[in-house]
């Protein structure tokens, strides 16, 4: 996937190179540093990154299926996504960023965080890959470990 951004107001130009398809959860968790559940606890602001506006969000992190994290975070993403709204929780594609004094994880390009109230519910929608019945947390789970031992195999 390929995008090529322009800002009007300027003679900058961003482009941008995916190399993963974002619709695909394996790819994703290849792609991303972490995958987490997290839920949002609020909007804390805005920044600009390269003339592209971001939302900052704070957000508890819950279960971490791959990456290393802990407490409360600060997430960015796109303005032009859909809003994360506070009391909701996701499963989130990061990625780090770092910004003096205020480092935190970006969700992953061309993603968008997936609304998932409960890890224990069942996800029609991955029958295809899944067992019958295997839950949204192990879905993500799975593909967290199988990420893992492709990293570790080579």
């Amino acid at each position: 996937m390929y995008d090529h951004l322009t800002t009007p107001t300027t003679t900058t130009t961003t482009e941008r190179l995916t190399f993963f398809d974002p619709t695909d959860d394996q790819a994703v968790t290849r792609a991303a540093t972490a995958v987490w559940h997290g839920t949002v606890l609020r909007r804390t602001g805005t920044r600009t990154v390269e003339h592209l506006p971001q939302v900052l969000y704070e957000v508890r992190v819950g279960r971490v299926f791959k990456g290393t994290m802990t407490g409360t975070v600060t997430v960015t993403q796109s303005a032009s996504k859909p809003a994360l709204e506070p009391g909701k929780r996701y499963v989130l594609p990061t990625v780090p960023w770092a910004d003096p004094g205020r480092d935190g994880h970006a969700v992953l390009a061309e993603t968008r965080p997936r609304e998932t109230p409960d890890l224990a519910a069942t996800d029609p929608t991955r029958a295809p890959r899944e067992k019958p019945g295997t839950t949204i947390g192990e879905h993500w789970a799975r593909l967290a470990a199988l990420d893992t031992a492709t990293k570790n195999t080579g």
